[in-house]
């Protein structure tokens, strides 16, 4: 306080001292003030607080269901006849675990391949995030699908923080993918699988046949002669733009007997299935550093393409929890404990190749019965008989 106030001591009093007022009054008075609205939801809403979280948190816990279809579920671990293929087994047979590994893996970081036979279509290669040490897979209860096979769980036991994952064009990571590696079964001759390589010089897709290896952390997704493992994007820098232009496709050759000649099935499927983690929005965004206005050049993000002579171009990160109304993307994922839930229902199916002579020869021959003479023996009644009384 300003107020000096001198108090005199008890040992100094007397009859003749002066009286001193050895306290200060405080005036209390009673002061209506507006408080704004603005500043009432900057400090009460909880909504908002929740929401800038969200959107700056880029943790992912992965976990969903697999839908596990192909004639390899709970068949032999390996083949003789082409009816061994429609018997189902429930002792040595093979299921999905011990068919294939699965590992998370993500576009890879660094462009070492560049473009294919034009300027428009990339490689892309993939990295180990996740090995199937990280992945747990068990059956769930009351889980079958309308064919009566049981379906599976899945779920990855650590988080992934994609904040720092840009892929080898520069651009944020939208999608990590599941890699279902195939295990060669106990065949005797052995199985053999190809997989899809397109030539630099015209853009072909080949199979050249290879061998799986186990992966780690980090390492690139490759054969066991280090070849890469990759699929096709089309690329534009200008739009800043890329979309999976032709899939990854492994194929299995399962060999059996047509009496006493060897003969193979040939089957396909797609091993890298994708996670959606976010979407680039619909419209495209440029600015130059040369630009005066400083609020458009502060808004160039990091990952923003560099076209050259200070020109960028780019396309923002759609916000956790918008759906764009006019295209209908957008994710909107459970945001607990610092990390964004992704749960994904996936399909793993593994179809006959048909293009294989032997295999579509093979199918077109298969019969639902062993009585052939049943299936031409003409109905007792006509189909426009149904619902009438019998006769």
């Amino acid at each position: 306080m300003d107020k000096k106030v001198e108090i005199l001591l008890n040992s100094a009093k007397n009859v003749d001292s002066v009286d001193v007022d050895t306290y200060d009054k405080v005036e209390l008075a009673n002061k209506q003030s507006n408080i704004l609205e603005y500043n009432v939801r900057n400090v009460a809403s909880a909504t908002e607080i929740f929401d800038i979280e969200r959107q700056h948190n880029q943790v992912y816990r992965i976990y969903g269901k697999i839908e596990y279809m192909s004639l390899f579920n709970g068949l032999k671990t390996d083949y003789k006849w082409l009816r061994d293929f429609f018997n189902p087994q429930v002792v040595g047979s093979r299921d999905i675990f011990n068919t294939f590994d699965f590992y998370l893996v993500r576009p890879h970081p660094t462009d070492a391949w560049g473009p294919i036979y034009n300027t428009t279509l990339r490689k892309r290669q993939f990295q180990v995030v996740a090995t199937p040490n990280e992945f747990e897979l068990f059956p769930v209860g009351f889980a079958n699908n309308v064919y009566g096979e049981q379906g599976y769980a899945f779920s990855f036991n650590i988080d992934f923080d994609i904040s720092t994952y840009f892929d080898y064009l520069g651009f944020p990571i939208t999608e990590l993918f599941l890699y279902a590696q195939y295990n060669i079964g106990n065949h005797i001759p052995a199985e053999t699988l190809e997989r899809t390589t397109w030539s630099t010089g015209s853009g072909n897709p080949n199979t050249p046949t290879f061998t799986t290896k186990t992966l780690n952390i980090g390492d690139d997704v490759e054969t066991s002669t280090g070849s890469n493992i990759y699929d096709l994007v089309d690329y534009s820098k200008q739009l800043y733009y890329q979309a999976q232009y032709a899939p990854q496709t492994f194929y299995v050759n399962t060999p059996y007997l047509i009496g006493t000649t060897p003969s193979s099935l040939r089957w396909k499927y797609n091993p890298f299935i994708p996670f959606r983690l976010q979407y680039l929005s619909e419209e495209v965004y440029r600015a130059n550093t040369g630009n005066t206005v400083y609020e458009q050049v502060q808004s160039i993000p990091p990952y923003a393409a560099d076209l050259g002579d200070g020109n960028f171009v780019w396309r923002n990160i759609l916000d956790q929890g918008f759906i764009d109304p006019l295209t209908g993307v957008g994710v909107d994922y459970p945001f607990v404990n610092k990390r964004r839930y992704l749960f994904s229902s996936l399909v793993l199916d593994i179809v006959p190749d048909l293009t294989h002579t032997q295999t579509r020869d093979a199918f077109a021959e298969t019969w639902f019965s062993d009585d052939a003479e049943s299936l031409d023996i003409t109905p007792a009644n006509d189909l426009d008989d149904i619902g009438k009384p019998c006769q």
